[in-house]
């Protein structure tokens, strides 16, 4: 079977290329220039969703289309980077709807990225029929990404969407910048440390997109582990694992505020996620608590 991945060559697209490549799946990727870093074993095609281009071959033989493309949220967040943030994620997937909409293709499944920013920034438990909506530029921006991905049911083609928590990995990612002041011996709990942080492993996400591809699974998904965290539990808990107890009183959040602004929501706030539904499709997560996330990423280091 082929699979066409958008954003192929970043964090998460990397991965789950180099993974589903592993199963045995052939790979084709859009990138706006060839030029650039590639993903071994995979055959790329240029595109750009923002001039209405792309070269059509992409689709040949595809069956599913993994979407990843997507700017970080941790880029600029002026009226400028807001823009881009949000339009890194609607053109290409508006274009991408567009492409399919004009041409024959053999294409059966979409399967997305999302994020648990849709969630508020409450205590309840959250899950992805039964939430309330987060009334923030997160918010809005994810609204929108998953309202672009489900106009791909019109043309008749599954849509599996999974919504991606905190994503740890030791290298890249928050938990990288979390453990910096760790490491000196300042780790301490951000703003009021009762905010809920739904994490995940980056090899558990990984695992679940090629779960959703493998048993084709349609509809939504939350990406974080079974046991979610409050800021000052997951702190403590990465200040033990690195041998770095955690003696500091929580930083204000009106001092996080200076140096962030309006990202300070970032750390400051959080969602209480429920990941029963992938579950119990079946899923396992290999890494259902923090300490044995933490252990795997201390082992390797």
């Amino acid at each position: 079977m082929k699979v066409l991945v958008t954003g192929a060559t970043g964090f998460i697209g990397s991965r789950v290329c180099r993974a589903i490549l592993e199963q045995g799946y052939e790979v084709h990727y859009l990138t706006r220039s060839l030029s650039s870093k590639g993903v071994e074993n995979a055959k790329g095609f240029v595109w750009d969703p923002y001039k209405e281009e792309i070269d059509l071959a992409c689709l040949d033989g595809v069956e599913v289309i993994i979407h990843l493309a997507g700017s970080s949220i941790a880029d600029s967040w002026s009226a400028k980077g807001k823009q881009l943030i949000l339009d890194s994620r609607v053109i290409p997937t508006a274009f991408l709807h567009k492409v399919l909409a004009s041409n024959s293709h053999t294409v059966k499944q979409l399967i997305g990225a999302s994020a648990i920013g849709i969630y508020s920034n409450i205590d309840d438990v959250q899950s992805e029929e039964h939430f309330k909506q987060a009334d923030n530029f997160l918010g809005t921006v994810v609204q929108r990404w998953e309202e672009g991905n489900l106009v791909f049911r019109s043309l008749g083609i599954k849509v599996s969407l999974i919504r991606i928590g905190l994503v740890l990995d030791m290298h890249e990612c928050a938990l990288a910048t979390m453990v910096k002041p760790v490491k000196l011996w300042l780790g301490a709990p951000l703003g009021s440390g009762k905010q809920y942080y739904s994490w995940i492993h980056i090899n558990d996400l990984v695992r679940m997109f090629v779960y959703v591809l493998t048993h084709q699974l349609e509809g939504i998904y939350n990406g974080v582990a079974p046991q979610p965290l409050t800021n000052s539990v997951f702190t403590k808990i990465l200040g033990k694992a690195m041998r770095r107890p955690i003696w500091l009183p929580a930083i204000p959040e009106g001092l996080i505020k200076l140096a962030l602004g309006e990202k300070v929501m970032l750390v400051t706030e959080g969602q209480y996620v429920d990941s029963s539904k992938i579950r119990n499709t079946g899923f396992e997560f290999r890494f259902e608590t923090l300490e044995e996330a933490l252990d795997d990423f201390i082992l390797r280091d």
